[in-house]
């Protein structure tokens, strides 16, 4: 989970974040490994999901629903692991290096690879445009072995345990799929953040000098009041010089 700048985490700072994502209560939070999924897939999504969005999919619900609320500054303390977490990701797509994620053994439902892959899936669901393309793609059949895995095409699954090897070879395509979403939205990443920038308000107005008070002197230089100078009614109150 470290990339070669050395901007990811910790042996020390993973096995926290494991311990912080473990003592939430809800029953569909997500563990390190499926929180990497869905980190992958949203990083490499065509549209851009906002925290708010997909931090109730990491904890199941709520902090309250979760009895994490007692213990805000271990929230505060995960939320930066997490973020640390979703820039070593980002890091790692960007420069084309492999992004070594997070697996737990001997995997959810005894499937290796299982809850990375159900995360990958959440994050897709949140992103919704543009997802179909890919996964309908027969050149980008790496990609669609993160739905097999994630029990989504048939919940049967594999009809018997995978070999080690098997094993092996089918966490690596899931990466691997994985790193190629990312290339495949690139344009459509960069088109939907310069459509963004076009719908962004205009900055706000700054007023050049500071604004003249009716009782101060009139910036024209003429000695006077600025409510008897240039900032007289046009009634004929205003002074002319």
């Amino acid at each position: 989970m470290t990339g070669p700048s050395g901007e990811g985490l910790s042996e020390a700072e993973i096995e926290q974040l494991v311990a912080l994502l473990a003592a939430n209560r809800n029953p569909g939070a997500l563990s390190l490994e499926g929180v990497d999924g869905l980190f992958c897939a949203l990083i490499a999504s065509p549209a851009l999901v906002m925290p708010h969005e997909y931090l109730p999919v990491i904890l199941g619900g709520t902090l309250g629903e979760g009895g994490l609320l007692g213990d805000l500054a271990g929230v505060q303390e995960m939320m930066g692991l997490l973020m640390r977490l979703w820039n070593a990701i980002a890091h790692d797509f960007e420069h084309e290096t492999f992004h070594v994620a997070h697996r737990a053994e001997p995997g959810e439902d005894g499937v290796p690879g299982r809850a990375w892959a159900r995360g990958y899936m959440h994050g897709i669901r949140l992103a919704r445009e543009g997802w179909s393309r890919i996964l309908h793609d027969e050149r980008e059949e790496l990609v669609r072995y993160i739905p097999i895995v994630a029990g989504e095409v048939d919940p049967a699954w594999p009809k018997e345990p995978l070999t080690e090897e098997q094993s092996s070879a089918m966490w690596t395509d899931m990466l691997a799929g994985a790193a190629r979403a990312y290339r495949y939205f690139k344009e459509d990443r960069l088109a939907y953040a310069q459509a963004a920038a076009r719908r962004a308000p205009p900055e706000p107005y700054e007023r050049a000098a500071p604004k003249v008070g009716r009782n101060d002197p009139c910036p024209c230089g003429s000695g006077k009041k600025y409510k008897r100078c240039c900032g007289a009614p046009e009634s004929g109150d205003r002074v002319v010089h």
